[in-house]
C-alpha cells in the first residue's frame, strides 16, 4: 500500500470513495511538483527555492479535486502526512 493510501484510512480522507482514485493521483503529482519546486498561484516567495508545504499551498494544489462528503480536512491531512513521510 502507498503512504498516501495508508494516510487516507488513518485521517478519513474518504468516505463515499468516489473521488478518492483521483484525489490521491492528484495528490502523488503534486507531491512531484513539490519536489521539482514548481511554484503554484499561493506560493508566497519564487525565488526562495521549493515552496513551503502549508495547508493553503496543498488546498490551492488539489482545488480541482472536489469532495461532495466533506472529507476535505481529512484529505489535506492525509497528504501533509505523506509529505512528511516520504521527505523523512
Amino acid at each position: 500500500m502507498h503512504a498516501l493510501q495508508r494516510a487516507f484510512i488513518e485521517h478519513d480522507g474518504l468516505q463515499c470513495g468516489y473521488c478518492t482514485p483521483g484525489q490521491i493521483c492528484s495528490a502523488i503529482a503534486m507531491a512531484e511538483e513539490l519536489r521539482r519546486g514548481d511554484p503554484s498561484y499561493v506560493t508566497l516567495d519564487l525565488a526562495a527555492g521549493p515552496p513551503v508545504v502549508t495547508r493553503a499551498e496543498i488546498r490551492e494544489r488539489m482545488s480541482g479535486n472536489l469532495c461532495r462528503c466533506g472529507a476535505h480536512n481529512g484529505i489535506v491531512e492525509a497528504i501533509e502526512d505523506m509529505l512528511v513521510e516520504t521527505a523523512a
